[in-house]
């Protein structure tokens, strides 16, 4: 299985798009991608992912994301997800509900510490726009995506609230007060924009083993893993990239979280 992310946290302000397929994402082939979101610093460099596993795009020094799915709306099939956030965080200590009613909405799940010790670093707000196969928005919202630390190891957990009806990606791992939770895994290779894949790597890709995304000055290797779940007409996501949660710790925060 091949996989919303990564990892968004930057600051572009336009995505041209080649065919009509964000950054030649082959829809059908990522249809089932869509739940994954990866956005984080690293090397103090701000980085971002698109919410698909398929070819995810990075971009230094600015936020943008965007995704190749399969939803469902009024007005037809959504085809892309674009996320952008700023490379700044606006919550540096955890908000009140009354300041997230007023930033996105509605209250999202407020945790300052989990059990495990990870604790609230920052957050950012997510402004997204789901357009259909023609590039009209069919549906704008914000949303929320939380970062956790422990010891130096992060976690991102992401809250987005929306109307239109996507696939759900994954397998189910536990079910929990009747919400199931999808867990998913992958090896991300990150490689530079004009990178030409190699007979190797084309074989790697076709059978689920790396997952490419472009942007990188350098080729890199990370894993990345993921729990999500819906719940309340909101699809929660958690994810590490390149950290030390095994998937048992992950699905108890996300248990966690829950209950």
């Amino acid at each position: 299985m091949k996989k919303r992310d990564l990892f968004l946290e930057l600051n572009i302000k336009d995505v041209k798009e080649r065919d009509n397929a964000p950054f030649d994402i082959d829809i059908q082939k990522v249809k089932n991608k869509v739940n994954n979101s990866i956005c984080s610093a690293k090397r103090e460099r701000t980085v971002s992912f698109m919410k698909s596993k398929k070819k995810v795009a990075l971009i230094a020094a600015a936020t943008v994301c965007v995704l190749g799915i399969t939803a469902f709306a009024a007005s037809g099939i959504i085809t892309s997800w674009n996320s952008s956030s700023s490379g700044i965080p606006e919550y540096k200590s955890l908000p009140s509900a009354e300041q997230c009613i007023e930033d996105i909405g509605y209250v999202p799940v407020l945790i300052d510490t989990f059990e495990n010790g990870y604790k609230f670093n920052n957050g950012s707000l997510v402004n997204n726009n789901l357009k259909d196969e023609n590039g009209n928005s069919v549906e704008k919202f914000k949303s929320v995506m939380f970062r956790y630390e422990k010891d130096g190891d992060r976690v991102i957990f992401s809250q987005d609230k929306f109307d239109s009806a996507i696939e759900r990606d994954g397998e189910i791992v536990a079910t929990v007060d009747n919400v199931d939770i999808y867990y998913s895994s992958y090896t991300n290779k990150l490689v530079p924009p004009d990178y030409e894949l190699t007979e190797e790597d084309k074989k790697a890709e076709a059978n689920g083993e790396l997952v490419f995304s472009y942007g990188t000055p350098e080729v890199e290797i990370i894993k990345v893993q993921s729990a999500n779940w819906v719940k309340d007409g909101v699809l929660y996501n958690l994810m590490q990239m390149d950290g030390k949660l095994s998937q048992e710790e992950l699905i108890q925060m996300a248990t966690e979280i829950i209950e």
